[in-house]
């Protein structure tokens, strides 16, 4: 999810074969690559300090006037035994996860952050993408017996409804509610499931998939509902080479948290009825 290609490490390395290289063959090539080497390294270090400023002033200051109790920590990322625990998506061996915050929107206390999951084969060479994108997590005010997954049929690397899933879901199909080819629902406990997506929440979460760009899945567990957001995409980050307009880019991070807001008001997460 970084915006920087690559490390300054490798930047070292790969400079110091280039450099070995021109001065042993002394061909043109290796001349242009060295200048592209150098031209992104001098990049490199500006563009990082920019976009942690950047972050902790513009984006910080917009997220302040919307929720309460605020944390932001561009840095920080999410812990990786959030995801993992819910027993949800493959984790590859590849954990990335930066942007992270959490507050409270409306009494209900949430956290979201950028991840990055993919697969790295260390032979090879090449890598696969598993998840890139937003991980939320809401408190839902319920205290879930048993797990109940809801995701779009194009989700990809769901452990849930593979055929090598060693994980005893059944497969759920709601009364009253066609599903189509939008979602498929898996659930350990059937009734719960019908007691927890109602047709009505069931409806929601399909206007929300419809606005929101990727691939969407939602997790019920403990009292807490994950929603994993697979669009290849990365939070709040800005062009090092464009001036800044600061109300636009205040707009920019409003609607880039739109989301949070959009899923406690639409969900109606802050309605206690499941409590009683």
């Amino acid at each position: 999810l970084s915006m920087y290609p690559f490390s300054f490490n490798t930047f070292i390395i790969l400079s110091i074969v280039v450099l070995i290289n021109f001065k042993s063959y002394n061909n043109f090539r290796s001349l242009v690559f060295l200048g592209i080497i150098i031209t992104c390294g001098i990049g490199y270090f500006p563009s990082k300090k920019f976009s942690l400023e950047y972050k902790k002033f513009f984006v910080l200051k917009s997220l302040d006037n919307i929720f309460d109790n605020l944390i932001y920590e561009p840095k920080r990322g999410l812990d990786k035994s959030i995801i993992v625990n819910t027993e949800m998506i493959y984790m590859g061996n590849s954990y990335f996860s930066d942007d992270y915050i959490s507050g409270r929107y409306k009494n209900i206390n949430f956290i979201q952050a950028d991840v990055y999951i993919k697969n790295v084969s260390k032979i090879r060479f090449t890598k696969g993408t598993i998840f890139k994108g937003k991980w939320l997590v809401f408190d839902f005010n319920k205290k879930f017996k048993a797990k109940i997954m809801v995701k779009e049929k194009e989700f990809y690397g769901s452990k849930v409804g593979n055929l090598n899933s060693h994980f005893s879901y059944k497969k759920i199909r709601l009364e009253n509610y066609k599903l189509g080819d939008k979602f498929d629902i898996y659930a350990q406990n059937e009734h719960e499931a019908f007691y927890i997506l109602t047709p009505s929440l069931i409806g929601k979460m399909e206007s929300i998939c419809n606005r929101v760009p990727g691939k969407l899945i939602f997790c019920f567990t403990d009292n807490k509902l994950h929603v994993g957001i697979n669009n290849n995409r990365s939070s709040f980050e800005h062009n090092v080479f464009f001036r800044i307009n600061e109300e636009k880019v205040m707009n920019e991070v409003i609607n880039n948290v739109k989301l949070i807001t959009d899923f406690v008001l639409e969900l109606n997460l802050n309605n206690d009825l499941f409590k009683r």
